[in-house]
């Protein structure tokens, strides 16, 4: 990976961020600045819940349910001080959603600038594929940054687990492979994220076994009965690659794409991110596509080496160029693992309803209270 510009003069990449575009942040992915909002919000109700909930009970229980002129002066100071409050609550939106700043800007034209000297380009967005993936299926997620390039992508995944919950950051690397393959899943096994943690239970009886250390670096699942094709992908020269230069990422072939994610987002700011790009593209990707171009599922009709070799000669009859990979497929059986069902337990449900109680109390109970208290003040029979 070309990496000059990560390190290159500001005023160099000032001049030269005229000519790449920086991608944008996707609008809810949480920033400190939007986190301000809410945390206003969420003060501004309890100032009135507060403010009107304590002038109602002087009303109700020292003035006896009347309203005395200091009652309304009380109250005029209130509107007025909240009236000031909701102007620089509009300031605050305007500064917390405001672009970048310079210095930021400035970040984001390096990795953009960095992408296109290495054939990709910055794109916001989330790829649409990860909802086929065992390790993503049912997650609130997008990506940001996003560089896309010919047939691969890499990035950060933003990824909101539970009910609007704790926001989590992945590196993920994705590439399209010539021709599809059964859907195989390696669970690292040293990078922190256990097993159960996924959002469905992959079914156990799908474990294969396979020589060497590998089984000390992931657990490696596949279809029944496609154990031998799994095999065929995971040659001894793959395993070596994906234990020497993928042991902290999560595996995924998934028809033709295989992605890597790790438990971890990346600092595309610094060098060595994009070295771990470029070793896992240079290394156990380009192994398993070479794997993905020979292979075929002799299950299906037309796709056994006699098939394959008939079409062969009846394109050298007609003198054309067999595109190896155009009929390629994989039979229904081996296009997905059997999952289990998506409950891992009492904790999922937990978080949901301690999520719902926060929103609750931060919001709901003073507004309500807010709004018992200043009708017993207008209320004054």
């Amino acid at each position: 990976m070309d990496t000059r510009w990560l390190s290159a003069p500001e005023d160099e990449v000032i001049r030269a961020m005229a000519e790449v575009k920086a991608a944008e942040r996707p609008a809810w992915v949480p920033t400190w600045r939007r986190a301000l909002i809410h945390i206003n919000a969420s003060l501004i109700l309890w100032y009135c819940f507060v403010m009107f909930m304590s002038l109602g009970i002087r009303v109700d229980g020292v003035g006896d349910n009347h309203t005395r002129p200091e009652d309304y002066r009380d109250l005029v100071l209130i509107l007025l001080v909240l009236v000031a409050w909701l102007v620089a609550s509009v300031f605050l939106v305007r500064w917390a959603t405001s672009p970048p700043s310079g210095r930021e800007r400035v970040a984001g034209g390096r990795q953009a600038l960095t992408a296109a000297a290495n054939g990709f380009e910055p794109r916001p967005g989330g790829p649409r594929f990860l909802r086929r993936l065992t390790a993503q299926r049912g997650r609130d997620v997008v990506a940001h940054p996003r560089f896309v390039g010919d047939g691969a992508e890499f990035g950060n995944l933003v990824v909101r687990t539970g009910l609007h919950g704790r926001v989590e950051h992945r590196l993920y690397v994705a590439v399209t492979l010539p021709a599809p393959l059964p859907h195989l899943y390696l669970d690292a096994l040293g990078n922190g994220r256990a097993p159960r943690n996924l959002p469905t239970s992959v079914d156990a009886s799908q474990r294969l076994s396979l020589e060497g250390d590998f089984d000390l670096s992931f657990a490696a699942h596949a279809p029944r009965s496609y154990g031998r094709d799994a095999l065929y992908v995971l040659t001894p020269d793959v395993m070596a690659s994906l234990v020497d230069d993928a042991a902290a990422f999560d595996v995924e072939i998934v028809d033709d794409r295989i992605v890597f994610t790790a438990p971890q987002g990346a600092d595309f700011s610094d060098a060595s991110s994009w070295e771990v790009v470029d070793i896992l593209l240079r290394g156990p990707v380009r192994r398993v596509a070479r794997r993905a171009a020979q292979y075929r599922d002799e299950r299906v009709a037309g796709q056994s080496p006699e098939a394959i070799a008939r079409e062969l000669r009846q394109a050298q009859r007609e003198n054309r160029v067999l595109v190896s990979s155009e009929r390629a497929t994989v039979g229904p059986e081996g296009r997905r693992l059997a999952t289990g069902p998506r409950s891992r337990g009492a904790w999922p449900a937990l978080a949901r309803l301690g999520w719902a109680l926060a929103i609750f109390v931060l919001y709901i109970v003073p507004g309500v209270f807010a709004f018992v208290g200043i009708m017993s003040v207008i209320d004054d029979k």
